[in-house]
């Protein structure tokens, strides 16, 4: 998948996985409560293939305790505004990141630019993580605290979450039970679903790019040795693979790493 990606390309690239421990998951055992690539592949596997990407050249960051999203929004953060961003993803918690020069292009949704936000997801970018802490997100096993369309109508009235948590509303009973009720919640998963610069620059992202043996075909020959991966175990790297290493120069210029 990456190799048509970045060979079609002059950009630079960066491949961002989860950490294998992630401080999420130790606040909030159910988020994410799914198998990790490694789980699947096994932890052997997932680890050669890291090594290999990284002597083919690709520039990759894996921090232990982050999520790939802290560190892909580390990296965002950096360089916002000064060049376009492309987030290769349809992960909806990345909206809350995009601008004029940061977008994303997804199987599902395709291009997704920061004026159609509002249409997905009914708030700007800059209230993303205001709606998810409310709304919840089942597929990260975040817990909803008021549906959408209230959490919508809250956000568009109130403000940030932030901006009122902790102050004694006037709204409809109901809704006032539930966020009394759920305070402790809402802080939980506004903490969890927070990706501002802020929030993630204070948890180290995106943390040190894994450079160990970068560009070292013979790092990918021995990896090809003890797998008995053919491909790998020639005596330079195939012709095709020749743009990844291209980018991943251009990259560490960029990332000046």
């Amino acid at each position: 998948m990456l190799r048509p990606l970045i060979g079609a390309s002059k950009d630079t690239w960066v491949v961002c996985w989860n950490g294998d421990r992630q401080w999420k998951r130790e606040l909030w055992p159910a988020y994410r409560d799914r198998p990790e690539i490694w789980d699947e592949a096994g932890s052997e596997d997932f680890a050669a293939m890291l090594g290999v990407l990284t002597a083919l050249g690709v520039v990759q960051y894996r921090t232990p305790h982050l999520e790939a999203d802290e560190a892909i929004a580390g990296l965002v953060h950096r360089f916002a505004g000064e060049e376009d961003i492309v987030l290769r993803s349809d992960d909806k918690d990345f909206m809350q990141l995009l601008s004029g020069s940061t977008w994303m292009e997804g199987r599902v949704r395709g291009t997704v630019r920061f004026s159609r936000v509002r249409e997905i997801l009914g708030v700007t970018p800059a209230y993303v993580a205001d709606f998810l802490a409310l709304a919840g997100d089942a597929a990260d096993g975040i817990p909803r605290i008021l549906s959408p369309r209230t959490a919508i109508r809250l956000l568009r009235t109130r403000g940030h979450v932030r901006d009122w948590i902790d102050r004694d509303l006037r709204v409809a009973e109901p809704v006032k039970r539930r966020i009394v009720e759920g305070r402790d919640q809402l802080r939980l998963n506004l903490e969890l679903v927070d990706l501002s610069g802020r929030a993630v620059r204070s948890r180290g992202a995106p943390g040190e790019p894994l450079l160990e043996r970068w560009g070292d075909w013979r790092a990918a020959r021995a990896i090809g040795e003890r797998t008995e991966i053919s491909w790998l175990t020639a005596e330079s790297p195939p012709a095709e693979f020749t743009p990844l290493l291209a980018a991943g120069e251009r990259t560490r210029a960029r990332l000046e790493v």
